[in-house]
């Protein structure tokens, strides 16, 4: 597929504007991929492609974040690395199904739940009294959204960012940076399967990783610097706008 210059230049602001946002709240993915979508991506394409380019932003602030001392990797390991497994079975899966029909029927629904969950899911500012330890609850719980980012994807900072909330007791501020660890796991783990597909518009690819990694390095330094800043109504009206447009194109005759 042949992009035209200016969609790959929108492609690459939004993908600055997602890296940033995705660095401070999650859910740089409800961003990129209507995006995607619009330019003219298919479902299956849209997916793989954002992974592709979503990687750089999660890896470069989790790497700026470990090393200003701020991400404890040496307790976390062994959970991400659960998370790195379960996304790739997640990324494996989409490949499977890449080219089924109900996908297009899917894609629409994951989008709005996502939007829903970010619009209105508020994550509590204060840690708990008494954090519980990891247990199978847990473990089952980093499995689920390892495999979520791998099929699909956006919210996924916003989702570990509650389960450490729920699960370790951390702050909201201490939950948002080492959920960082998590999501750049999973996301590499999406690359590293798709970067062998068909599926993946490299020309989208080129142009985005730049602008993600700018993205992700601004939004660490207002996250360390100013604090946490949410930003979800745009990017919920733009999610659900495209879910509604893809949900009458698949379903309706």
């Amino acid at each position: 597929m042949i992009i035209e210059a200016d969609w790959l230049l929108l492609l690459a602001t939004v993908a600055f504007v997602a890296g940033f946002v995705d660095t401070l709240a999650g859910g740089g993915g409800l961003i990129t991929i209507p995006a995607f979508l619009l330019v003219g991506l298919t479902p299956a394409q849209a997916l793989a492609t954002n992974k592709c380019q979503a990687f750089a932003g999660t890896l470069t602030a989790a790497s700026r974040l470990m090393t200003s001392g701020h991400i404890k990797i040496a307790s976390l390991w062994p959970f991400a690395l659960l998370a790195f497994v379960m996304a790739l079975i997640g990324a494996w899966s989409l490949r499977a199904v890449s080219d089924a029909d109900w996908l297009d029927r899917i894609v629409p629904i994951l989008l709005f739940a996502a939007a829903l969950y970010f619009g209105f899911v508020r994550l509590p500012q204060t840690a708990m009294d008494h954090p519980p330890s990891f247990g199978v609850l847990a473990m089952m719980g980093i499995a689920f959204i390892g495999f979520y980012d791998g099929f699909f994807g956006p919210g996924t900072g916003s989702l570990f960012a509650l389960f450490m909330i729920s699960m370790l007791g951390l702050g909201l501020r201490d939950a948002t940076i080492h959920a960082k660890l998590f999501n750049a796991m999973t996301n590499l783990a999406a690359f590293l399967m798709f970067a062998t597909s068909d599926l993946v518009i490299w020309s989208a690819v080129a142009v985005m990783i730049p602008a993600q990694i700018l993205g992700a390095l601004l939004g660490t330094r207002v996250m360390l610097g100013r604090g946490i800043i949410l930003i979800r109504p745009l990017v919920v009206f733009m999610c659900s706008l495209m879910a509604i447009k893809l949900a009458s194109e698949a379903w309706l005759p």
